[in-house]
C-alpha cells in the first residue's frame, strides 16, 4: 500500500474524530493495521503533516494537530475574513443556473444533516456557494482552515447541537442569493460562522 493511500485514509481518522487533536498516531499500530512496514507509515505521516493535519515531534512521533482557544479563534476570524470576501464576489457574478446548483448542494445538506455525512454535505453547500466567484486560491485557503475546524469539532465530539439553527442559515442564504442580497447573505454569514466558533470554544473550556 502506497503512502498516499495510508495517508488518505489516517486523514479521513482525523476529521471524522477517530484520533483526538493531540493525540499521537503510533507507527507500529499503523503499520499493524495495514499489513505493512514502518517505512511508507512514516511517509504517510510526513504527507499528513504537509497538509497540516499532523505535528511531528522529535522520536519521529507525530501529534494530531491540536490548537487552544487563541488559535481557534485566530482560525475562525481567517474563515470569516475570506468566506464573506468570497461570497461578496460570488453573489456579484452569481446566475440563475448557479443558484439552482446551490438550492440542490443545500437539499442534500438537509438529508444529511442528521447523518455522519452532516460536515461533508454543509462543505458542499458553502463550496458550492463559493464557486461562482471564480477563486480557487482562495477557496483552497477555506478549505484548509475548515478542515482544522472540523478536526477540533470532531475531536470534542462537538456534533451540530443546533442543527436547526444552522440548517435555517443555509435555507437563508439561499433566499439572499436569489434576491442577489449581497449584505444580507454576509451578515447571515458572519453568525454562521461566528455562532459554529462559540460552540467549539464552549466545548474546548468544558473538557479543560
Amino acid at each position: 500500500m502506497s503512502a498516499e493511500r495510508i495517508a488518505t485514509a489516517l486523514e479521513a481518522d482525523i476529521v471524522g474524530g477517530t484520533y483526538r487533536p493531540g493525540q499521537e498516531l503510533k507507527q507500529g499500530e499503523i503499520a499493524e493495521r495495514f499489513a505493512i512496514s514502518r517505512i511508507p507509515v512514516r511517509d504517510a505521516l510526513q504527507l499528513l503533516a504537509s497538509r497540516g493535519l499532523v505535528d511531528l515531534v522529535p522520536n519521529r512521533r507525530a501529534r494530531v494537530i491540536s490548537l487552544g482557544a487563541a488559535e481557534i479563534e485566530e482560525v475562525y476570524h481567517l474563515r470569516l475574513l475570506l468566506e464573506s470576501d468570497c461570497l461578496r464576489q460570488s453573489i456579484r457574478r452569481m446566475r440563475d443556473e448557479d443558484v439552482a446548483l446551490i438550492a440542490a448542494a443545500l437539499a442534500h445538506s438537509d438529508i444529511d444533516a442528521a447523518t455522519s455525512r452532516w460536515a461533508d454535505s454543509d462543505w458542499d453547500f458553502h463550496r458550492t456557494l463559493y464557486l461562482p466567484a471564480m477563486r480557487p486560491r482562495q477557496l483552497a485557503l477555506i478549505n484548509d482552515l475548515r478542515r482544522t475546524c472540523r478536526i477540533h469539532i470532531a475531536g470534542y465530539g462537538v456534533l451540530p447541537s443546533r442543527t436547526g439553527d444552522w440548517l435555517q442559515d443555509h435555507h437563508d442564504l439561499v433566499q439572499a442569493c436569489r434576491e442577489r442580497s449581497e449584505n444580507r447573505a454576509v451578515k447571515i454569514l458572519e453568525r454562521h460562522i461566528q455562532t459554529a466558533c462559540r460552540t467549539l470554544l464552549a466545548a474546548i473550556a468544558a473538557t479543560g
